[in-house]
């Protein structure tokens, strides 16, 4: 066999093995369209390493959700993100399906709004996942009927439908953790209230297990509302959601409502507040008060009689796992808030800082003046 055969054969192997290997990764894309097959199959063995989370239009909102210290953040706020809301758009993009392929021309893209983002106009959102040196890139388009919603790859032409939906808006205070507190009423000892304008007022309960909260003072010659309508009072730190979040103003506002509320374990809440427009704001400071809490101790559970027999247990029943409880210890708290304010809705403003007038029965309606008698002949 001569040096021109050799060659020869060296050419069609060449030929012949990228035909093979061009032909496998053909199939392995095609297999890759098929339905029911996982968009980022490599992301889901990543998933403990992603770090970053990075949404974008081609308005210029941005949201960057970064892992710090074990949890995440909202860059562009330095506020913790909401991990619930995290997790749940990570589980979404590892467990991504394809219902079936969609348009590859371009000039259709933006019908299902998977067109690139990076003009003004794009529907489009940009969502890149980050671990390690590896980054997850895809356009997420509009949604579809039911669960599913349209996208495409940035390096693909093809776009796809696909489920489930998965919730990418970069509007940032979308992704904070908004819960400030979820205070049980029942738990709070006392609630001083100084209003910008009014009487200063102050609720308490004696004793830990108190129902009801007594107010003081009562002006002359009024009376408390009904218990309902004070002890409602003790119940704004439960479920105490803002809606955004924003550095404090560097000067304080002129005029300022006042509220301290205290509870039997010694935490203790000071919030200032003010309205600018129909918008309404809040800074707190929360502390330990250790005196307060000696005071109401945690009463000790009654041991059982050394003579009794334990009650049979019932047959356990699994039950479903439960999402682990926002740590909103005073510690943590107190270096959240600091230097902050909160945007928080009016009602939750109005149940704060009520006026004193809110929590007395309205004053009777002075008698009605008798009218004249009407003079015959008039």
């Amino acid at each position: 066999m001569n040096r021109k055969t050799l060659g020869i054969l060296a050419g069609l192997t060449a030929v012949l093995l990228g035909s093979g290997v061009a032909l496998l990764a053909h199939r392995e894309h095609q297999q890759s369209e098929q339905p029911g097959t996982t968009l980022f199959p490599d992301l889901v063995s990543s998933l403990d390493a992603v770090s970053e989370i990075r949404m974008s239009k081609g308005d210029g909102s941005r949201t960057t959700l970064k892992k710090e210290n074990g949890g995440w953040t909202v860059v562009e706020r330095q506020y913790p993100a909401d991990p619930a809301r995290v997790r749940e758009l990570l589980l979404g993009l590892t467990g991504m399906k394809l219902i079936e392929a969609k348009t590859s021309d371009p000039a259709n893209y933006a019908r299902l709004g998977v067109e690139a983002p990076d003009s003004a106009t794009a529907g489009s959102t940009l969502v890149e996942v980050v671990a390690g040196a590896r980054t997850w890139p895809l356009i997420v388009g509009r949604g579809a009927e039911g669960r599913s919603m349209y996208v495409r790859r940035p390096a693909d032409k093809a776009s796809a439908l696909v489920e489930p939906t998965v919730s990418v808006d970069p509007d940032q205070k979308r992704w904070v953790d908004r819960q400030l507190t979820d205070i049980r009423g029942d738990t709070v000892h006392d609630i001083s209230v100084t209003p910008a304008s009014g009487p200063a007022y102050l609720l308490a309960r004696a004793k830990r297990g108190e129902t009801d909260l007594a107010l003081s003072p009562i002006p002359k010659g009024r009376t408390p509302a009904s218990h309902m309508a004070i002890n409602g009072q003790a119940d704004a730190l439960s479920a105490f959601n803002f809606d955004d979040v924003r550095a404090a103003p560097a000067t304080a506002p002129a005029s300022v409502d006042r509220a301290t509320y205290r509870t039997f374990d010694g935490q203790v809440f000071e919030f200032t507040g003010h309205k600018e427009s129909d918008k309404a704001f809040v800074a707190v400071t929360v502390s330990r008060d250790p005196a307060l809490a000696a005071q109401f101790p945690e009463a000790a559970a009654e041991k059982p009689a050394a003579d009794a027999k334990p009650a049979p247990l019932p047959a356990p029943v699994p039950a479903p796992a439960a999402a682990k409880p926002a740590d909103h210890s005073v510690e943590r708290l107190a270096a959240r808030t600091k230097g902050l304010e909160y945007e928080v809705p009016l009602y939750k403003y109005e149940s704060i800082f009520k006026p004193l007038e809110d929590l007395l029965e309205k004053k009777p309606e002075p008698p009605a003046k008798a009218a004249k008698p009407v003079k015959p002949g008039k």
